[in-house]
């Protein structure tokens, strides 16, 4: 048995694991192997920056529909004051119910970015002034009168708590649609490095495997 599987391990090394195969398959092997490890990378950081992208634009969109939500309360709130009608207050009490899922939301899309939390936590907290100023006009025209609501809120838009949110939220906006362009122009960039290894990778298997068949027919021709 023994000596089978010595003759078997010889036949196999005389027949196949020559040197010109071993010289065919290796210097390959090694440029495939390193062409591996480079595509893997490459696309690694495309698909990291493709997330942070679409994680921009989710920031964004984000942004607005806290904006819009707060213009469906004072919308709600305000027909309410003139009217009297409680139906009015439907779009307000569903905002209500968005709003504080879009504040977690936002707060936690743009967490990577110290700034922007900054600028959100300010944002939610304005956010928590307007509401309270929306509620506490509510309540006065349900317990005193009507007008004492309506005037009650012109007192509030005074202070103008609803221009100083848009501005913020403009603000924030603006900065991440400039981080969404540095992270656009880095998924150029991986697109370019893929193609680039591509290149590489076929323009090194050809000369390499070119090299190793001049070497070995030089080194017949010497013999």
């Amino acid at each position: 048995m023994r000596e089978t599987s010595r003759w078997s391990w010889e036949l196999l090394r005389q027949d196949y694991l020559t040197t010109p195969t071993l010289l065919r398959s290796i210097p390959v092997g090694v440029v495939i192997a390193a062409g591996v490890v480079a595509t893997t990378w490459t696309h690694t950081l495309l698909s990291d920056h493709q997330d942070m992208v679409v994680h921009t634009y989710e920031a964004i969109d984000t942004t607005k529909d806290v904006l819009i939500a707060l213009d469906d309360a004072e919308t709600g709130q305000r027909g309410y004051l003139v009217s009297s009608d409680r139906r009015y207050l439907d779009p307000y009490d569903k905002a209500l119910g968005r709003l504080h899922t879009l504040q977690a939301d936002l707060l936690k899309r743009i967490s990577d970015n110290e700034h922007q939390v900054a600028r959100v936590t300010t944002l939610n907290g304005l956010i928590d002034t307007k509401l309270k100023e929306l509620s506490h006009s509510i309540t006065l025209h349900d317990q005193n009168s009507a007008d004492a609501a309506r005037a009650q809120e012109s007192t509030y838009m005074a202070t103008a708590t609803m221009d100083r949110i848009r501005d913020i939220i403009g603000d924030i906006t603006v900065r991440e649609r400039n981080l969404l362009e540095t992270r656009q122009a880095e998924v150029d960039s991986d697109e370019f490095r893929i193609q680039l290894v591509a290149i590489i990778l076929g323009l090194a298997s050809f000369l390499t495997r070119a090299g190793v068949e001049i070497y070995l027919t030089r080194r017949q021709r010497a013999k």
